[in-house]
């Protein structure tokens, strides 16, 4: 195989990725727009009225016990909320929404932080990192004398910023959940299948948030759901195998196109000999 053929194949191979590449990518897109968006309007517009109404009522729900690891936070009241699309607070196209945030707090209304004692350096860079990665807010003191001995004393917010966020994952269909600091300063993911938001879903998703059920977590996928993602995910292999199969058929018939010319080539040539 000459150099020309080598570099031929090898464009003809990066085209067909490329084209692969396009048609995944707008098949992607298509699946957003008509079966992902609309699901993501109804969980904005599902919240939109929930927080409505729970600023109407301005009645704070009480989580007693918030955190094994800080005691302290005992007392709190669960209020403040505030929907938006994007991570900034502000509100993107309704058209074209990829995003949506449930942020709200919890909160000590009588005292505003608390003192928490740690005895090594270690353990104070253990602790501003975690307080960090959960956006508590805190400062810290060094040499505060304790009963037994000297330690590292940090002043830690009693707010506790809790987030709900949706986003889009066009590239696996489906909508990613994803859950900080509802309960115990906990990190929970879950991912969503847009079939499965319906009213019930959302409803029992809402009472999660407002601490009437702890079972939401929990929620198994419906055996008809589960059977119209095995029917995709078959659909997909298939017209996957159906593409190699046509650029197979596509690379022969260029290889015997290639040799048919190589032939004409050399009997072209023979001719000319001969008639010198």
């Amino acid at each position: 195989m000459g150099i020309l053929d080598d570099l031929r194949e090898q464009a003809n191979q990066q085209q067909t990725v490329q084209q692969d590449d396009l048609a995944t990518q707008e098949q992607q897109e298509q699946y957003y727009q008509t079966s992902i968006l609309p699901k993501m309007q109804q969980i904005f517009s599902y919240f939109k009225e929930l927080i409505d109404y729970l600023n109407i009522i301005e009645t704070p729900i009480e989580v007693n016990h918030y955190s094994t690891r800080y005691p302290a936070l005992v007392h709190l009241h669960q209020q403040d909320y505030k929907l938006s699309t994007d991570q900034h607070g502000g509100i993107a196209d309704f058209e074209k929404l990829t995003e949506v945030y449930l942020r709200f707090k919890c909160l000590d209304e009588n005292e505003e932080s608390f003192t928490h004692i740690v005895e090594h350096a270690i353990d104070a860079d253990q602790e501003k990192e975690f307080l960090s990665q959960h956006k508590v807010s805190f400062k810290q003191n060094h040499s505060i004398g304790t009963i037994k001995n000297n330690g590292i004393s940090f002043q830690i917010s009693k707010k506790i910023p809790i987030i709900f966020k949706f986003s889009v994952d066009k590239e696996n269909s489906n909508i990613t959940l994803n859950i900080q600091n509802h309960d115990n300063f906990e990190h929970r993911t879950q991912k969503i299948n847009p079939n499965q938001v319906n009213e019930a879903y959302l409803d029992k998703l809402a009472r999660y948030i407002l601490r009437k059920d702890k079972d939401f977590l929990h929620i198994k996928i419906d055996d008809n759901s589960k059977e119209k993602i095995r029917k995709k995910i078959h659909l997909q292999k298939k017209i996957h195998a159906n593409e190699l199969k046509e650029v197979a058929i596509r690379e022969k018939n260029e290889q015997q196109q290639q040799e048919i010319n190589k032939v004409k080539n050399k009997i072209k040539s023979f001719i000319k000999q001969l008639k010198k």
